[in-house]
């Protein structure tokens, strides 16, 4: 089983390769150098905690979206000592790090997050969709957030009972705030028809503001309750709490202009993920805060060029 988990991982790598290859080697570097300084950035006591939690959720989100059950189970794989080695040898690295860099509390999670991931052999059974009771305020326009809250309704709901429950843990709160940033930033990898971009009785600039303000708005209104929670608890570290919404604000612009510099219509781009997750994290470095901005006025331009292309 070893040199099938050594090949499979090969391919892996391959497949992982080709997809990093077609960003350009612009791009290539500027992920890799946000990847180091978020390592570095983490690399503090009490952050590698944090570390190991990010890398068990990129553990746990590739198993559960993976595509290869047949496959596995025709080859007899779809068992939880395949899963347990093929990950384990993926976040080796870690391992290594939190060993060599004594933390046994981040080695300890990143170990059991992933053999605990490793025993969810089958696919996730359908769940019948969570019908949402009114969302009459959510314009037409802002079609995403109807969509990926009736989706992603889980994640909004944990995001706000998490620090109303451990509410004595300050840090839950900008935690959340983070969360639902990201998972408001996955909502853009869907891209609508032309159809629906040429109903539309507006201008490409017009339009390409009106989607950002929507979704700044939004996300502003779904985190407003936990930046106000925040303040009463611990009016004294609130400033991180602001500088992180502020930076994820940013980041919203930015995840706009990026979805549309590169418009797909009626097809999904989750690759555009990618950046968009590490930006959320510039604010661990305030070297880097100005970063989203610029990303955003450069890909802001391309985005309505692109808009008034496709729309003749």
């Amino acid at each position: 089983m070893i040199r099938v988990v050594t090949v499979i991982s090969g391919i892996h790598f391959l497949r992982y390769f080709r997809i990093i290859n077609q960003l350009g080697i612009f791009r290539v570097i500027f992920l890799l150098a946000i990847i180091a300084f978020v390592i570095k950035a983490t690399l503090q006591p009490g952050m590698m905690v944090l570390q190991s939690l990010l890398v068990v959720s990129v553990v746990v989100q590739s198993h559960f979206s993976r595509k290869d059950f047949v496959l596995l189970n025709n080859l007899g794989l779809n068992n939880p000592g395949y899963f347990m080695m093929l990950y384990l040898l993926f976040v080796s690295p870690f391992i290594l790090l939190y060993l060599i860099w004594p933390d046994f509390k981040a080695l300890g999670i990143l170990i059991s997050g992933t053999l605990l991931t490793t025993f969810f052999i089958n696919p996730l059974r359908k769940v019948r969709k969570f019908q949402l009771p009114s969302f009459r305020f959510i314009p037409a326009g802002s079609w995403e957030w109807r969509v990926g809250l009736r989706r992603y309704i889980p994640v909004f709901v944990a995001a706000y009972i998490i620090p109303a429950v451990f509410y004595h843990q300050d840090y839950l709160f900008a935690a959340s705030v983070l969360l639902i940033a990201i998972t408001s930033n996955a909502f853009l990898i869907s891209h609508e028809t032309v159809n629906m971009l040429v109903s539309v009785k507006s201008s490409s600039v017009s339009f390409f503001w009106y989607k950002v303000y929507l979704q700044c708005a939004f996300f502003t209104l779904f985190s407003l309750p936990l930046l106000i929670s925040s303040l009463v608890l611990y009016p004294e570290g609130i400033r991180p709490v602001l500088l992180l919404f502020v930076n994820s604000l940013a980041v919203q612009v930015f995840a706009v202009s990026l979805k549309y510099a590169g418009f797909r219509p009626g097809q999904i781009t989750p690759y555009n993920m990618a950046i968009i997750f590490l930006l959320n994290f510039t604010f661990v470095i305030p070297a880097l805060l100005p970063l989203p901005v610029i990303m955003a006025a450069i890909f802001g331009r391309k985005a309505i060029s692109q808009l008034k292309l496709i729309a003749g």
